[in-house]
């Protein structure tokens, strides 16, 4: 089975899971929803069909079938190359009538407005009032969402760091966080790495659109969403800073009081600040003044297999394709494979696994190989 082919098998074992459980009375509508990502009236619908047609009934219809309105890339490019030459100050509703009535386009105001963020070329509209929020009650039980955000500010003072942490939806606990030099994919990867280790397998994570954690344009191949999949940790993407608020409420707490107790403490260097935040601030005030009990006493953090190792999972893979002699491009180098395989695997993918360490290996069919730096002769420039 390829790939897509096992994603697609445990997002119908998590959907199983959790209508299941709405079928049971274990779990609310509204809570169901909120797993899932859909709409209330869209779990009473996958519920229906489950008990009519069982586990395969939650396979959409329309799997592997081309849309009717698939658009060709090369209409895209010329579409595209007028916006930038001609229309780029039009903004998107007078752009796309003007290439309706001139140019013979016959797409949706949403797909000119995604290919255009591609470019950024979308004017800005003017800020309105902000719409009415729905409050959300919490999970009922620990280890079922994790609210996952970063937080770069100047923590020190001086200069600017990133605080990486998850909190839990159901009772505000931070299982870890930690201070990182940016908000990359491997630190985020580090973070949840740790909170696996130390709490176990959290059900679902509830993160913004952020390029790092998989949203808009890399949703299909984002490290972060890969490796949380491998684990079958289920990925909701929010779609405002509102909609995480509790996170986005606990970094405005840490860093009113964290930055002057770091300051009172002349703490001004990394490792002592993560040594403080972890062993005396989220373990000491943050665990006693603002976390509170779970509605259900169970916990659902999953316990890993021994058989997974977490740091073949939480490092970035990437595939590059073999050439006719048995060798590919890496980082701008050219490597010889050197592999004890008696037949060719010329158009054959190597994957290239990068860990937190930046250190990296490559692999054939799951298995290790070899590569051999090839030092290619420089050109000599003869100057008149």
């Amino acid at each position: 089975m390829d790939q897509e082919g096992i994603l697609v098998g445990k997002r119908m074992e998590f959907e199983h899971q959790i209508i299941s459980d709405f079928l049971s009375r274990k779990m609310s509508r509204v809570q169901a929803s909120e797993m899932l990502g859909v709409r209330e009236r869209t779990i009473s619908r996958k519920a229906r069909r489950l008990e009519k047609k069982g586990l395969t009934s939650l396979v959409h219809g329309n799997r592997k079938r081309a849309p009717s309105n698939k658009i060709l890339g090369s209409e895209k490019l010329k579409i595209m190359q007028l916006v930038e030459s001609r229309y780029f100050d039009f903004n998107m509703t007078h752009c796309l009538e003007i290439l309706r009535a001139e140019h013979n386009f016959k797409n949706g105001y949403d797909t000119l407005r995604r290919w255009s963020h591609e470019k950024h070329l979308v004017k800005r509209k003017k800020r309105r009032r902000s719409k009415p929020r729905k409050y959300r009650d919490r999970m009922d039980s620990e280890g079922l969402l994790l609210q996952f955000d970063g937080s770069p500010h100047r923590w020190n003072g001086k200069d600017e760091w990133c605080l990486i942490g998850a909190i839990d939806d159901a009772t505000s606990k931070i299982p870890y966080a930690e201070f990182f030099l940016s908000e990359d994919t491997l630190s985020c990867m580090t973070v949840m790495q740790k909170i696996i280790e130390k709490n176990g397998i959290p059900y679902a994570v509830y993160v913004d659109r952020a390029g790092w954690f998989g949203g808009q344009k890399r949703q299909n191949f984002a490290q972060f969403k890969r490796a949380c999949e491998e684990l079958e940790i289920n990925v909701i993407f929010a779609n405002s800073p509102q909609a995480k608020g509790r996170i986005e409420r606990a970094w405005d707490t840490i860093q009113d009081r964290l930055i002057p107790e770091m300051r009172i403490r002349k703490i001004h260097r990394m490792p002592a600040a993560n040594h403080y935040l972890q062993h005396q601030f989220l373990a000491g005030y943050w665990a006693q003044n603002n976390t509170v009990a779970p509605r259900s006493l169970e916990v659902k953090y999953r316990k890993l297999s021994p058989k997974r190792d977490l740091k073949e999972i939480f490092c970035t893979k990437e595939f590059r394709v073999v050439k006719s002699d048995h060798t590919i491009s890496w980082h701008g180098e050219l490597y010889q494979l050197d592999s004890t395989l008696k037949y060719s695997i010329q158009g054959q993918e190597i994957e290239l696994r990068t860990y937190q360490d930046l250190t990296w290996r490559a692999y054939f069919a799951g298995e290790k190989v070899n590569l051999e730096l090839i030092i290619l002769p420089t050109k000599i420039i003869n100057v008149a």
